[in-house]
């Protein structure tokens, strides 16, 4: 018997080849969506991800954008293989498109001088820490998804894009969808290289 229970941990993975189907409903992905946001921690509870889920017409805009970018910068030689992964994201679903509010990061600094310094740490590590919930909550609804940084790419225009605040700030995409092709085998270091327990 477990201590405590790992499958649901060990199910969720990076799925790169995702099928335009939605396992559940679009009401219940949302509504885990929304239970996310709401329940992840966040330091002095400043709140300041910002979430933004693409569908249909919308999803297929961010990745032409992400690709129309790229273009530029690959060679001939990469075309080919950057096309065939960014496709991939384009037959999801939808794709989920985190962000950090700016604003509510400078309030926090005002409000608590004396942490400012490390107050960017916090929020991106809260960030992660929603995308990893939404990950996890997901892949329990047999939802495939990954999460990609193309922020560089598209962080003069996204905002723009899709009407958004100036202040929000993109962080990551999550592009998602049933699962066409599951995962191959995940390698690991041996655990004493990661973990110490002391006494």
């Amino acid at each position: 018997m477990r201590c405590i229970e790992q499958d649901s941990l060990n199910r969720r993975r990076s799925v790169y080849d995702l099928s335009g189907v939605l396992p559940i409903s679009e009401n219940c992905f949302i509504e885990t969506i929304e239970s996310c946001i709401l329940n992840c921690p966040t330091p002095f509870n400043i709140q300041s991800a910002r979430v933004v889920v693409l569908f249909g017409k919308k999803h297929l805009q961010i990745w032409n954008k992400i690709w129309e970018e790229l273009f530029n910068l690959i060679t001939d030689k990469q075309t080919a293989g950057v096309k065939k992964k960014i496709d991939a994201f384009m037959r999801a679903y939808g794709t989920i498109l985190f962000f950090e509010d700016r604003n509510s990061l400078m309030r926090l600094k005002k409000q608590f001088p004396q942490y400012a310094k490390n107050m960017r740490v916090w929020t991106e590590q809260a960030n992660g820490m929603l995308q990893y919930m939404i990950w996890q909550a997901l892949s329990d609804n047999e939802v495939g998804a990954s999460l990609q940084h193309y922020n560089e790419l598209i962080d003069k225009t996204v905002n723009k894009m899709f009407n958004l605040p100036k202040t929000w700030k993109i962080v990551a995409q999550m592009p998602f969808g049933s699962i066409a092709t599951e995962p191959s085998e995940k390698t690991f270091l041996p655990i004493e290289e990661r973990l110490k327990i002391l006494r």
